[in-house]
């Protein structure tokens, strides 16, 4: 593999935020301050998505469509250049499988109090961002199967072990929220990058939508730890991943 390497050490940054935000943790999103949560808490368990047999975790719909968009979806004619961004397809698809198993690895940690007191509108941002990774990983997928092709089910190879030995040291809603926002910005960043090399207009279609979704799911992190929402003016690709 060919990447950027980043080196995932969330518990400094969160002790100092978390002592920056501790005096308005209570307040969450209803009051309209920063706040001292994370994107990960638990939910009603409503779905068999499991980690490791004791918890369950709901999971919202990526959008009322199941995440795919009727006006670009990835055709069942499977083409050349579609074939040719197989590869392509199945290193995002890893990149997604992680987010998912983060996601809900965090909301399981919530839900045993792991993390400490956190809003519950900040439980519904996790589970709609587990849904809407979930969904994009379901594009991808049937991509894949379309081009004959297994669907992947495992993370990224790389970037899997990192974080998980990253969220083993996380301990706070704080700590949480900012591993998140950097998956987040590895993958909408990864997307940007990838959207030039890709050759199917499905491929690009897809991978066009849901780029942005990643940055509006980083917005939302950003506000959750006091910093301003939108920091760039244009979308960065300097921490994107790379497929070998």
């Amino acid at each position: 593999m060919n990447r950027q390497e980043d080196d995932i050490d969330v518990p400094a940054a969160a002790e100092a935020d978390r002592q920056q935000l501790s005096a308005r943790s209570r307040r969450g999103l209803l009051v309209g301050g920063a706040l001292a949560a994370v994107a990960a808490v638990t939910a009603a368990c409503s779905d068999d998505s499991k980690d490791d047999g004791s918890d369950t975790v709901r999971v919202n719909p990526g959008d009322i469509d199941g995440g795919r968009d009727p006006n670009n979806p990835t055709g069942a004619k499977v083409s050349t250049a579609l074939v040719q961004d197989l590869p392509m397809a199945a290193f995002v698809a890893g990149l997604e499988v992680l987010a998912v198993n983060t996601y809900r690895q965090t909301a399981q940690a919530a839900a045993r109090g792991a993390l400490g007191e956190v809003p519950p509108a900040v439980a519904e941002f996790v589970t709609t961002a587990m849904g809407h990774h979930q969904a994009a990983l379901n594009e991808w997928n049937r991509a894949l199967v379309l081009g004959g092709q297994p669907e992947v089910t495992t993370p990224d190879p790389v970037l899997g072990p990192k974080v998980a030995a990253a969220f083993r040291s996380v301990n706070s809603a704080v700590a949480a929220s900012r591993l998140a926002l950097m998956l987040e910005d590895i993958a909408s960043q990864t997307y940007l990058a990838a959207i030039p090399a890709l050759k199917a207009p499905e491929s690009i279609a897809l991978a066009a939508s849901i780029q942005p979704i990643d940055m509006q799911h980083a917005a939302v992190l950003h506000f959750v730890l006091g910093e301003y929402p939108v920091p760039d003016v244009f979308g960065r690709t300097d921490r994107a991943a790379k497929p070998a």
